[in-house]
């Protein structure tokens, strides 16, 4: 599949791995209107391309992105007398960036060793997973504009650091630090070279069962609206389509041949 037509973003997929970083450092990554777009599109391709098994987000300079460029003089916010984009294609506008990755049916990684601000963090907590580098920060900075929030940043937020913490990262604007952003939830774990960490693990899950991976990303994103009936009997329907795959079989035959397995998502 082709990904050179877009302007913001860089796009390669190598072994299975579907890289992808916003490409306006000077700006500490900040999004355009024509960035939330491309993103919005690139997740749709990600999620139809056989190439790609995983998803992996990085970024170059001292942002992974600073939210909405308010500087752009694009109206990347929503004006009463500014109609989105055709190319939007739904009613969320740019928040739309939020549904981007969980909307990919394969384990999606962020490496992020630099701010994530506003709707940058909306982003950066719509990833599965999060590592990230000492100089990581983040903040949700929309009080400090009297704006909303945007992106999917309350709907992820809650669900990674809670409810309580989500409202006070959303009244006060504080700041988070690397570590502080570990021991709330916020990310995953701290690393030196979180690109190396993130990398490691893609390869890794590259190699992995794609329908074990679908299914379980399935599976969780099912349970935050379930009760436990609803959510065993989802898990159940998700047991049988998988247990019939020829990866199920291959697993067991590497199993007894002592061997590892080749895992083609069938």
């Amino acid at each position: 599949m082709d990904y050179g037509d877009f302007e913001d973003l860089i796009v390669n997929v190598e072994d299975g791995v579907g890289h992808w970083q916003i490409n306006r450092p000077e700006r500490l990554n900040a999004m355009r209107t024509q960035t939330f777009w491309e993103i919005i599109e690139l997740g749709r391709r990600f999620q139809v391309d056989p190439a790609v098994r995983v998803v992996l987000a990085t970024h170059e300079g001292r942002g992974f992105s600073s939210g909405a460029d308010l500087t752009a003089g694009d109206d990347a916010y929503p004006r009463p007398d500014v109609a989105p984009p055709a190319a939007a294609n739904d009613s969320m506008g740019v928040s739309g960036v939020g549904l981007a990755m969980p909307a990919i049916d394969k384990p999606t990684i962020a490496s992020i060793n630099g701010v994530a601000a506003g709707g940058g963090l909306g982003l950066a907590t719509s990833f599965d997973i999060r590592y990230i580098g000492p100089e990581a920060r983040f903040l949700t900075v929309f009080s400090r504009r009297a704006l909303a929030p945007d992106c999917g940043l309350t709907y992820f937020l809650p669900r990674l650091v809670g409810a309580s913490k989500a409202l006070e990262l959303l009244y006060t604007s504080e700041e988070i630090d690397a570590e502080q952003a570990v021991a709330i939830g916020l990310a995953n774990s701290l690393h030196d070279d979180p690109d190396a960490k993130a990398w490691e693990v893609a390869r890794e899950l590259a190699a992995g069962p794609p329908l074990s991976y679908l299914w379980s990303k399935r599976d969780v994103q099912h349970s935050w609206a379930a009760d436990v009936q609803g959510q065993i009997e989802f898990e159940w329907a998700g047991q049988n389509q998988v247990h019939q795959s020829e990866d199920v079989q291959e697993g067991r035959r590497a199993f007894l041949e002592k061997r590892a397995p080749v895992f083609e998502g069938r």
